[in-house]
């Protein structure tokens, strides 16, 4: 049971803003929506509030709840809470998807990123991004230079070296 987003596709946006999701993004929405009602339709939340972003937060039933818990835990009126409403609640759609799989992006969520003929779908573990296929190539690019950094010119280099990782029962020489 897929309960990640992951991988990438390049999808066809049509003049009224129709795209089909990626079918192995569709069936991670349907298992990850405890809400989802017997024979339904799962919750998806695109969020285009950050004007930092070139990309559009697309998030699962299950994922946005977890981040409304996260808010609603925050002091009133500070900002980290306001900031996260705006992003969240005020510039965040909760779209239907369709029985064939498409979904309709709202005018404000294609004019942040000025999407015409394609749509780059990524995906980010409990989430998905939606960005134009350049802005794909440019988030290559920082995810390169990453790699050098913290890489040093190691050929053999593992990212998951950054983590620490808890040690296994008798690893430790115990």
């Amino acid at each position: 049971m897929e309960q990640r987003f992951q991988g990438e596709s390049l999808v066809k946006v049509d003049g009224k803003g129709r795209v089909a999701i990626p079918a192995k993004f569709r069936r991670v929405l349907q298992n990850s929506d405890a809400r989802m009602p017997p024979g339904g339709n799962p919750r998806l939340f695109i969020a285009y509030g950050n004007p930092t972003a070139n990309f559009l937060d697309c998030l699962s039933g299950n994922a946005f709840d977890q981040i409304d818990g996260i808010i609603q835990n925050l002091p009133l009126g500070s900002e980290a809470r306001e900031m996260l409403e705006d992003n969240y609640y005020e510039k965040c759609d909760e779209m239907t998807v369709d029985d064939s799989g498409r979904l309709v992006l709202s005018p404000a969520a294609r004019a942040k990123l000025g999407l015409e003929d394609e749509a780059l779908f990524r995906g980010r573990g409990d989430k998905f991004r939606i960005l134009r296929p350049e802005s794909g190539a440019k988030a290559d690019d920082r995810i390169q230079k990453l790699y050098e950094k913290l890489g040093r010119g190691d050929d053999f280099f593992d990212p998951l070296s950054l983590v620490s990782q808890p040690q296994q029962a008798g690893t430790d020489g115990t």
